[in-house]
């Protein structure tokens, strides 16, 4: 029990910032990257959203247990070096949960990739025009998981829990 709560502090985190940037992405920069309309429920006009809940794993134990132990390793490097293992390494990542969701799910929550002449991969698990933004994703959730790496501990002190 020593270090649930700052792990499950930080998940949730993690989760709650990715479940976040996927809605606000969705509302309008999605269709500029995949070059095409993707059929809406609502008109455009009410900014909303989409966002799936097989994305949770992803987003919470992704960066958990992939990022922040690869962003120790990567510290000592030049940010321009950064940025590209991440654009590649967040690529790969999409890659890989696109496939895994298709071969036990036979779909994957972005399936509209397939509309894209940019997709990567014949089912379109990712976007070649998604390279370079999850460069800067990396960038940035480089300064956010330090934050919340500072956070957990105040949080489980909060809460009467040891945070080693």
């Amino acid at each position: 029990m020593d270090t649930a709560v700052p792990l499950l502090f930080r998940f949730f985190a993690y989760t709650c910032f990715g479940l976040v940037m996927e809605t606000i992405f969705a509302i309008d920069g999605i269709e500029r990257l995949v070059g095409s309309k993707i059929p809406r429920r609502v008109p455009k006009k009410y900014l909303e959203g989409f966002v799936s809940a097989y994305m949770i794993p992803l987003h919470g134990l992704g960066v958990l247990f992939l990022l922040e132990p690869v962003q120790g390793l990567m510290a000592p490097f030049a940010w321009p070096i950064r940025y590209c293992a991440y654009a590649v390494g967040f690529t790969f990542c999409e890659i890989a949960w696109g496939w895994i969701l298709d071969k036990t799910l036979g779909f994957y929550p972005w399936d509209y990739y397939e509309l894209s002449r940019w997709k990567i991969c014949a089912r379109g698990y990712s976007l070649w025009t998604l390279v370079p933004m999850w460069g800067l994703i990396g960038m940035v959730l480089e300064r956010y998981c330090g934050l919340m790496c500072h956070l957990a501990p105040l949080v489980a002190a909060f809460y009467g829990y040891p945070a080693a």
